[in-house]
């Protein structure tokens, strides 16, 4: 069956190309450019964090496109943002997102979207997926935005285009394109209870070349966070980040690309640790490397564009510890290895239509002490995607995946068995874009997606026998549990209005609201739980169906108070609600509930009592004021996050719950069980000054500021708050 589809990819390929044979090349070298579904006629509409100009962005259509008409919706982190709060890590940027929260029960810095923990959110670097998921998270704090150009986040379920991890969403990290010529930056920077940092970046571009490196430094010496009678340690560590890239235009057609990637850690000492819920402390040494190399080439032919793509990736992290940690000893050690495939053909049909269509091949091993079996992965997939804007004011995008998986099953698609289309192993998303007037997009979208189970949930053998933990966590196909792929299908809709520029008390004002509601519906999704008590030992299993479900809402305001002088911001806020189907059930038909061990009496569980499931708050909230002055070069602002209080399984204290012979496991059902909610307020300063004692344009950048300014602590629950943090920087770049 899948060479029968790769059969008529390439009768088409071959047949759109051959009706542009024709086409006339440009008598100039001009740089090829992938066709992009045409520009509607210009608006005096723009959005206010882009008003400047409007970027073209490739994440929600693995195409370019222009943002005010992608039919995905898509959200722009850019280069501004990362400049004047002074973030140096990708983690610290995303949580000042609405609905991005740093994802709580682990160590690692992951986000959670949408109620759904950061191993549901595929995380891209310049489009290729970046490895080293440990415990299902990728750690964000080791990603530098020091070279990136934007961040673009697609929520919802982007397997019709992206296969499994990327239930949640796509987060695209992009890199910094090269101006043309030689340019550069310089960094350094101090934080107290975190590293020093110092970056440097080199680019040059001409006609035929373009180049691009990049290296962090980071080194950051131990210390203790202090909890009640608590000691929690951090561990210094010292790390660096280089990379290189570099792109050369064979001809006005062709083009060829490299990216080299290399990240390595050490650390010594006592650090806190983290896995199936537990932050405990341990003592030891931590080595991380993680390597990656990029090979690809682009061709376009009239209104068709060719592209492919391998990728290969080694990720190595080891655990030297003082303490034994069960039958692996003193050593732990984790190797993940992928190598990835790709072609994707673009067509330009007419001046309102586009087609995609694209194949993929991965292969995915593990091994190390947590993975004696040494478990491999082989995935084939492919998928099309139609583009199209019938009028003005109307876009869409309809996208559809085929995979097949060597360890797994890929599930029906419960959409298209709802039309009557039963049995089909695709997973289908469309998406539409209405602008009935220029200040009004209304935005829309239905589709379906899968999350594999991976190594971790199926192959993992891991002890922990520290004081306060003393447990193993174990692979569920190594205790005969058959463990499904989870499936979702999902809807999200929003409303973004920008009125005409008003005028209030003489003063020129631009606001802007966004709306957005959306509901995952998830069924077989993986969790794990106690499988016994003495020993004890987790493992895996599905759950019948859960889902998640919200609004995000926010402002966005521009102020310009004079003519050099502007005040911007905007407030965000999400409410969450995230439940089992089966306790929700079970509750409306009062058979949900626990025994009391002293009396013997069955306790009935309330709607009111069922908090939901763990780590997720119910509501949390974004904050950020911005004053601009261009006469004196000079940007402060201040920025807020709130999270709600969210249940912690290690505070439970009742028993199971249990519906007639079903057991539930541990539930959120007391106000005892919640870590109380917080503030998380962070303050910069920045100014520029002319460096043309370097070259004629350079620009000398000093930034000083404050994290955490309130002080907020909760290292047993929440290791990523650290306490108040004061910092200073300056770069320069020319």
């Amino acid at each position: 069956m899948i060479y029968r589809y790769f059969a008529i990819f390439t009768t088409f390929f071959v047949l759109t190309g051959s009706s542009y044979a024709n086409t006339p090349a440009d008598s100039v070298k001009q740089k090829p450019k992938i066709p992009a579904v045409p520009k509607k006629k210009k608006t005096p509409v723009d959005t206010l964090t882009y008003k400047a100009q409007q970027p073209v962005v490739v994440t929600g259509t693995r195409t370019e496109v222009m943002l005010k008409d992608s039919p995905v919706r898509v959200e722009v982190i850019g280069k501004e943002q990362t400049a004047s709060t002074s973030m140096v890590a990708a983690g610290d940027l995303l949580k000042e997102q609405t609905g991005m929260l740093i994802a709580q029960g682990t160590v690692r810095t992951g986000i959670q979207m949408m109620g759904l923990g950061p191993d549901y959110t595929m995380i891209l670097v310049d489009g290729q997926p970046l490895s080293g998921r440990v415990g299902g998270v990728i750690d964000l704090n080791r990603v530098s935005v020091g070279n990136v150009e934007r961040v673009e986040v697609v929520k919802g379920p982007m397997s019709s285009l992206y296969g499994s991890e990327a239930l949640a969403g796509v987060i695209n990290i992009i890199t910094r394109k090269p101006k043309d010529g030689y340019s550069g930056k310089l960094y350094m920077q101090y934080l107290q209870m975190g590293p020093a940092e110092a970056q440097i970046e080199n680019n040059y571009t001409n006609n035929d070349i373009t180049f691009a490196s990049f290296i962090n430094l980071k080194n950051s010496q131990p210390f203790t966070v202090q909890q009640d009678s608590s000691t929690f340690p951090y561990a210094g560590f010292k790390d660096y980040t280089m990379q290189a890239r570099c792109k050369w235009y064979v001809s006005n057609s062709v083009s060829v690309n490299a990216n080299l990637r290399t990240f390595g850690s050490e650390s010594r000492g006592k650090f806190l640790d983290g896995a199936a819920g537990f932050i405990t402390s341990n003592e030891g040494s931590v080595q991380t490397t993680d390597r990656s190399a990029t090979l690809g080439a682009d061709w376009t032919h009239g209104n068709a564009h060719l592209s492919g793509q391998v990728y290969g990736t080694m990720y190595n992290e080891t655990y030297n510890f003082d303490v034994e940690q069960g039958a692996a000893g003193r050593t732990d050690n984790f190797i993940r290895r992928t190598f990835r495939s790709y072609l994707q053909y673009d067509v330009l049909i007419n001046d309102k239509n586009r087609l995609t269509l694209g194949g993929e091949f991965w292969y995915d091993d593990a091994s190390g002490s947590r993975y004696s079996e040494n478990p491999l992965y082989r995935t084939t997939a492919m998928y099309t995607q139609w583009e199209g804007n019938p009028t003005e004011e109307f876009s869409y995008a309809f996208s559809m995946r085929y995979d097949n998986n060597s360890a797994f099953a890929v599930p029906r698609s419960i959409l298209l068995d709802k039309i009557g289309i039963s049995g089909v192993p695709l997973l289908p998303r469309l998406s539409l874009t209405y602008k009935p007037i220029p200040q009004v997009r209304v935005y829309g979208t239905i589709g379906e997606g899968f999350k594999a189970p991976d190594f971790r949930q199926l192959y993992v053998r891991f002890s922990n026998r520290l004081q306060g933990a003393g447990y193993d966590l174990i692979g569920a196909r190594l205790l005969g549990i058959n463990l499904q792929p989870e499936q979702a299908h999902s809807f999200d809709e929003g409303i973004f209005y920008q009125p005409d520029s008003l005028i209030i008390y003489g003063i020129p004002v631009q606001l802007g609201f966004d709306v957005r509601f959306f509901h995952n519906n998830l069924r077989n999704l993986i969790e794990f739980y106690p499988y016994q008590t003495l020993p004890v030992v987790y493992t895996y299993r599905n759950l019948a169906q859960v889902y998640t479900q919200g609004v995000e809402a926010s402002m966005q305001y521009v102020i310009t108070l004079t003519a050099s002088e502007q005040l911007s911001g905007n407030f965000g806020y999400q409410l969450l609600e995230a439940k089992d189907v089966r306790v929700v059930d079970a509750i409306r038909n009062q058979t949900a509930g626990y025994q009391i061990p002293s009396t013997g009496e069955f306790k009935h569980l309330t709607a009111q009592e069922y908090g939901g499931l763990w780590y997720r708050s119910h509501h949390s909230g974004v904050l950020r004021i911005q004053y601009d002055n261009s006469e004196y070069n000079l940007t402060a602002n201040f920025r807020a996050q709130y999270v709600g209080r969210f249940g912690e399984q290690q505070l439970n204290g009742n028993p199971d719950i249990f519906s007639d012979t079903t057991s539930f496991g541990s539930l959120l059902d007391s106000n005892n069980e919640y870590v109380p909610g917080y503030w998380n307020c962070n303050a910069t300063i920045t100014k520029r000054f002319a460096a043309t004692f370097f070259t004629d344009t350079s620009v000398l950048t000093c930034s000083v500021g404050v994290n955490n300014m309130f002080n907020t602590t909760n290292p047993r629950f929440i290791p990523s708050l650290l306490g108040r943090q004061f910092f200073i920087n300056a770069g320069i770049t020319w």
